[in-house]
């Protein structure tokens, strides 16, 4: 409902649901925002407040310039595979053994001449209908064909490194497999192995945030349904055993 899935996907095609759990996350990561937003001011006005989160307005939120670019000139977006609305070629292409992106960025020095090089069609730099990155989004239909052809040529390793080189952003399309085995993915310490409640070893995905001074880690596999029930019961609310137990013996737990 909140217009994802209709952006989501080929040009053409069905709608496409985003391959994680998109909703939830994003509402789960806005509501930590709201939560310490709150926190901050309370130690201004010694107020509390209601950090009040809804999962359509976070998915709303996060459609970058989609409700931008329809607001302010009536564009209405489409699905456009892994193109980049405004700028190209800014987009996942198949080399000869694979997948990988490249994102030639304009601004102030356009990468556009550097890319033309590095695929050995110097004739499209000066073609008019190619001089920007809009322009080359307006007439993509005739340039797609042309950088297909021209980087199927080589392969995902070496394309990356001769985009890299010349700092046109470039990486391969990993699979979980590829991501999971990453030197900077590794490097970043972004999996950890903990031992679960029943003495099983698991590997699972750590915190992305990196503190200098305070670093936190996930140290345990998720409890099982109603372990920690009595832990949270004495240390949140002050329960004694036996109250847990009444509790039990009524059903509420």
């Amino acid at each position: 409902m909140g217009g994802i899935m209709s952006i989501t996907g080929e040009p053409g095609g069905p709608p496409i649901r985003p391959g994680v759990s998109y909703g939830d996350i994003v509402a789960g990561l806005f509501a930590t925002i709201g939560i310490l937003t709150a926190i901050n001011e309370r130690t201004v006005s010694g107020q509390g407040q209601l950090v009040d989160i809804s999962m359509m307005d976070c998915q709303v939120a996060v459609l970058e310039n989609a409700f931008s670019r329809y607001f302010a000139g009536g564009d209405l977006p489409q699905p456009i595979g892994t193109r980049h609305p405004v700028t190209a070629p800014f987009q996942a292409f198949r080399a000869s053994d694979g997948w990988f992106t490249v994102a030639v960025l304009g601004g102030r020095v356009d990468k556009w001449p550097l890319f033309c090089s590095a695929i050995d069609r110097l004739d499209l730099i000066d073609n008019p209908d190619y001089g920007t990155g809009w322009l080359r989004v307006q007439n993509y239909a005739t340039l797609e064909p042309v950088l297909n052809e021209a980087l199927r040529e080589r392969t995902v390793a070496e394309w990356v490194e001769t985009f890299q080189e010349l700092e046109i952003p470039s990486g391969p399309v990993n699979g979980i497999e590829e991501a999971a085995a990453d030197p900077q993915v590794e490097a970043r310490e972004m999996f950890v192995d903990v031992t679960s409640s029943g003495g099983t070893k698991v590997r699972l995905v750590n915190t992305p945030i990196k503190l200098s001074r305070t670093p936190g880690v996930v140290n345990q596999a998720s409890p099982e349904l109603g372990e920690q029930t009595e832990k949270v019961l004495a240390d949140w609310l002050g329960l004694t055993k036996s109250a847990v137990a009444s509790l039990r013996a009524d059903g509420a737990v």
